[in-house]
């Protein structure tokens, strides 16, 4: 029996772990705020995916962190992070949960994505994009900085074409990685 992408479990997983990051701000609303950390409280919001924007901390952002801001800007994104092929977090900008949550996520769409690659015999696949609703979808884009490999995870209204500004920002993003 031949092996169709739709039979792959780690998508399956990846839709999966994704809805129920989305279902962990619905809990918010239900949980008592003494459960949650004082800097997530002072963050409170009824922050929604295709809405407003989470407010940012009054802490200065490092340059990974003013690069995505900006991209989000001009590309009219909602929220992108930056991390590792391990799922390590570099930066992040908008989170709708933790940072290091969404992070470890880019790494389990990573290897999806090495799987559709590999499945579909296309060897320099490295962006994927899911629908998350009827309104929003998510891209994973890797890249790669001396052979090593990074992932920028973006949320984005579904309507946007994103390419050329992900491009744009991945070159400023290995700009500042490089010099590191």
């Amino acid at each position: 029996m031949k092996k169709t992408l739709w039979d792959s479990f780690e998508f399956r997983e990846t839709a999966t772990l994704f809805n129920g990051l989305l279902a962990e701000k619905e809990l918010r609303k239900t949980v008592p705020d003494s459960l949650f950390r004082e800097e997530d409280q002072k963050l409170k919001t009824n922050w929604q995916i295709s809405g407003e924007r989470r407010p940012q901390t009054d802490r200065q952002l490092d340059p990974l962190e003013q690069a995505l801001e900006r991209m989000c800007k001009r590309g009219s994104f909602q929220a992108s992070v930056l991390a590792d092929k391990s799922g390590l977090l570099l930066a992040t900008y908008n989170s709708p949960v933790e940072g290091d949550i969404m992070a470890a996520f880019t790494s389990i769409m990573g290897e999806s994505m090495a799987q559709a690659a590999t499945l579909l015999r296309q060897p320099n696949a490295n962006n994927i994009s899911m629908d998350i609703n009827y309104l929003d979808k998510i891209i994973l884009r890797k890249f790669s900085i001396h052979d090593v490999p990074y992932f920028l995870l973006i949320i984005s209204p579904q309507q946007v074409d994103e390419r050329a500004e992900v491009e744009l920002s991945i070159t400023q993003l290995s700009d500042i990685l490089k010099a590191d």
